[in-house]
């Protein structure tokens, strides 16, 4: 009979340890939001594209030595209507302009935030060549003007401290076109006076002061293919920002013609 109580209280334990796994809350995953009715990228569902994840507490990819680019910037730089820590993905623009010379290697961007939010919440990274910088669309959107906007553009840079800042037009917005056009004239106008590169990757999205059809999905974030075609495009500015690299001569490549044995050409 002991053998057999034993027995029981045995299996009833096991039961119990089953059904309190059973209860317990399953791990939650991030995901990409849509992004409605910030100023930024789409989300796309699409998962982590690359392996590299910028913001405080997520880790980088391994830099190549290459340029060293860091982003700031709503869900147009993000990805949807989520944080830029949370990794790349396809709808992420630096997801198409790293690799091959260019290094991602950290900074700041979050779905529906506006400049002042980003100057507030961005960290320094160590080492910037290039700073890419665009946001302005949820500062059309909540109305808020240049004026107000104008010295968190700064503040984003004495944080990151770059040497070179390359700042990104915003795309159309259209449900406010002739705000948004406003906004980026003086924000243009700035840059220069700033001494930066003011730069426009849309230009294919764009019929007038709106988004050309076919190029968004809801008047306010491009298509995962126009995310394609802003990375392509932001990358060959930071290249040419940044300046030619020299790349140490290989192992198996004599660097001096006195390192050449006698009796070859080179």
């Amino acid at each position: 009979m002991r053998r057999a109580t034993f027995a029981r209280v045995a299996l009833v334990g096991a039961v119990v340890a089953t059904l309190a796994a059973g209860c317990a809350a399953p791990p939650t995953e991030a995901t990409s939001g849509s992004g409605s009715g910030s100023g930024s990228g789409s989300g796309s569902g699409s998962g982590a594209i690359a392996q590299a994840a910028a913001g405080p507490g997520a880790a980088v990819a391994p830099t190549s030595g290459g340029v060293r680019v860091a982003i700031v910037g709503d869900s147009l730089t993000a990805g949807g209507g989520r944080l830029l820590s949370e990794g790349l993905t396809a709808d992420t623009w630096m997801t198409y302009a790293q690799g091959d010379g260019v290094d991602y290697v950290g900074g700041y961007a979050k779905g529906g935030s506006t400049v002042q939010e980003q100057a507030a919440a961005v960290r320094p990274v160590a080492d910037v060549d290039v700073l890419v910088l665009m946001s302005g669309t949820n500062d059309v959107r909540l109305g808020t003007s240049f004026a107000e906007s104008a010295s968190s553009y700064d503040a984003i840079v004495d944080t990151i401290r770059p040497e070179h800042v390359v700042v990104a037009a915003i795309p159309p917005y259209d449900r406010a076109p002739r705000a948004a056009a406003r906004y980026e004239a003086q924000l243009e106008r700035y840059v220069a006076d700033k001494g930066w590169t003011f730069t426009d990757p849309w230009g294919f999205a764009r019929a007038g002061d709106v988004f050309a059809a076919g190029t968004t999905v809801d008047g306010i974030h491009p298509t995962t293919a126009g995310y394609e075609a802003v990375g392509h495009a932001l990358r060959d500015v930071v290249l040419d920002v940044a300046g030619a690299r020299v790349v140490a001569p290989q192992a198996d490549s004599p660097a001096d013609p006195a390192d050449t044995p006698p009796g070859t050409t080179s």
